[in-house]
């Protein structure tokens, strides 16, 4: 291997981080075969949807799901160098991006409103997202507050204001928001806690011996890849409800059965190296 290869010359561009033994355990599992299989799904799915310009919802549609699709890849270029921190930030971005497409499907009003919509209309879906806490009661107590203030603003409603919370909890992801999303936001912010989790402590003593450079730990990229996996199932699932495909449809029903197979392995025997 020459210098210009090393890590230490030019850090993740460098072929050591393709060709360690961390790297090549991921690259080399099933879980990851699994992963790239599914983006070739994905991506021929993405290819033989006829988008009509004039349907806006096709358009949009098909426009989240090829977002979510990049971002789905990006995930498994930067697994394949051991690139950990920034797998996460690419998962979040994935799940947001969900959040959007499943919201859209299960919410024709807010579709409407956010995209072909006015402020007025936008307002009247506002509160109608407020009226039915009355009954679901999902928000916390700052989001509750945050809407209302929202509401109350009588000023220019912007699709900005349809926050993540709103349509993560519109397409049934509310737990995905309040555990994975919020978890995945801690790295995207470099919070004190996510960037502590790079340092090497010492057995015997409080003592700190070093900080990791790259991810050093299978397990920890096996989960977000299987992870990543479930959530671009559930994109797959949103494209073909939009463009209805048989062939499609059953070769996603069979690669799903193989990802959750994997995600048992990777939970039940997925070991730091």
């Amino acid at each position: 291997m020459s210098v210009q290869t090393k890590f230490n010359d030019i850090g993740f561009l460098s072929e050591e981080c393709s060709t360690n033994e961390v790297a090549k355990n991921v690259t080399e599992s099933e879980y990851f075969k699994v992963c790239n299989n599914l983006n070739k799904l994905a991506q021929a799915t993405l290819n033989k949807a006829v988008v009509h310009p004039d349907d806006r919802k096709e358009v949009y549609a098909t426009l989240y799901f090829q977002r979510m699709l990049s971002h789905y890849q990006a995930i498994l270029i930067m697994a394949e160098r051991c690139m950990l921190h920034q797998v996460e930030v690419m998962l979040r971005c994935m799940l947001e991006t969900l959040f959007d497409l499943v919201a859209f499907h299960k919410n024709n009003d807010l579709f409407e409103a956010l995209v072909m919509g006015d402020s007025a209309q936008r307002l009247e879906m506002l509160k109608l997202i407020r009226k039915q806490q009355q009954t679901k009661a999902t928000y916390t107590k700052e989001e509750l507050t945050d809407l209302d203030k929202t509401i109350a603003s009588v000023e220019d409603i912007d699709r900005d204001d349809f926050k993540i919370y709103m349509k993560a909890d519109l397409a049934g992801m509310l737990h995905e928001y309040r555990t994975t999303y919020a978890t995945l936001s801690q790295t995207v912010h470099s919070t004190v806690n996510s960037l502590e989790v790079d340092l090497i402590y010492s057995d015997i003593h409080d003592g700190i011996l070093g900080m990791n450079a790259y991810g050093q730990k299978t397990g920890e990229l096996s989960t977000l890849l299987m992870t990543s996996a479930n959530y671009m199932l559930v994109g797959l699932d949103m494209q073909l409800t939009t463009f209805p495909n048989s062939d499609k449809t059953a070769d996603v029903i069979q690669l799903n059965s193989k990802v959750q197979a994997e995600w048992q392995k990777v939970v039940v025997s997925a070991v730091p190296y």
